[in-house]
């Protein structure tokens, strides 16, 4: 078994498609499609399914991803530590919500990229419970989430940074810059909110149970970016975490209001595995972490 061929079913896996991993790794689209075929003829099953225009990995292909992520880093940490290199290569494996991949991670990525060309980095999104299973799987070798305090006896907490969850509308809104909102009186507004499982959203929801009042609003929406714009149309209000906010509020697109006697706080965390072995790769992001943001409560390798 060929690990350049898992390096590219990994990636085919990543992006769902042939082409965009072939144009990723520096390929023709007939030498992934080669390099497939071997995978699925050494194994004797189907590794994709494939009908008409639509594309998906199959259930054994699922089942190969997590040994496939397993055994490149297992390799990327045998080459380390044999020749005794102090630079950072290999692979990077992270492990992101939608908020944290989108509105942290890109600062840290930049300069990670630029600073250590030879590491190769696969970002995995997915809800915070789910990087969390992959974590505990070795699927991920750290993830980056935003949640209330993570507790493990057998994880590490990194670095970590406390993130206000603010309650937002339209500069036109009523509500825009008051500091005095009854908890009742937003409940009965168009709630703009975050898809089931996600996390400050469940926080929001077992408060507002503990005060015996339900959440009216219907509208749910799954993507982040668009919660945002329908909020500065002004077709409801909505709670997001400050870093997902600033920019927008910088440019007063968006306002902020306070809730009477209420109020959420959650933490960017960087977690990892206690038995993970921490490759140069993975100290210079955890590094990086605090030189880009300083404040925090986490461990400093």
């Amino acid at each position: 078994m060929e690990l350049r061929n898992l390096i590219t079913f990994i990636h085919v896996c990543e992006f769902m498609s042939f082409s965009k991993a072939a144009k990723h790794l520096g390929y023709t689209q007939s030498a992934v499609t080669q390099q497939m075929q071997q995978l699925e003829t050494e194994f004797g099953v189907k590794l994709f399914e494939r009908t008409g225009k639509h594309f998906s990995i199959s259930a054994k292909g699922l089942e190969l991803l997590p040994y496939a992520n397993q055994m490149l880093s297992l390799a990327s940490e045998t080459k380390q530590v044999i020749s005794n290199a102090q630079k950072p290569s290999g692979l990077l494996r992270i492990g992101a919500i939608e908020s944290t991949c989108n509105y942290v991670l890109p600062e840290i990525l930049e300069q990670y990229m630029k600073a250590w060309p030879a590491v190769h980095i696969s970002v995995w999104t997915a809800t915070t419970l789910e990087i969390m299973e992959m974590l505990r799987k070795n699927q991920v070798d750290i993830i980056l989430t935003l949640d209330e305090r993570v507790s493990s006896p057998t994880w590490v907490t990194a670095w970590e940074q406390s993130n206000d969850v603010l309650f937002l509308c339209s500069p036109i809104h009523p509500f825009a810059g008051r500091t005095d909102v009854l908890l009742q009186d937003v409940l009965k507004e168009n709630l703009l909110l975050t898809e089931k499982g996600c996390n400050y959203r469940q926080v929001f929801e077992h408060d507002c149970d503990l005060r015996n009042l339900s959440i009216q609003s219907n509208l749910e929406i799954g993507s982040i970016g668009n919660i945002l714009n329908f909020t500065k149309q002004n077709l409801g209000i909505t709670f997001l975490p400050a870093v997902v906010a600033h920019k927008d509020l910088a440019e007063q697109t968006l306002s902020v209001f306070q809730i009477q006697d209420y109020s959420m706080l959650m933490l960017i965390q960087l977690v990892y595995r206690k038995d993970k072995w921490l490759s140069p790769a993975i100290q210079e992001l955890i590094h990086l972490f605090f030189r880009i943001n300083p404040v925090s409560m986490g461990k400093k390798l």
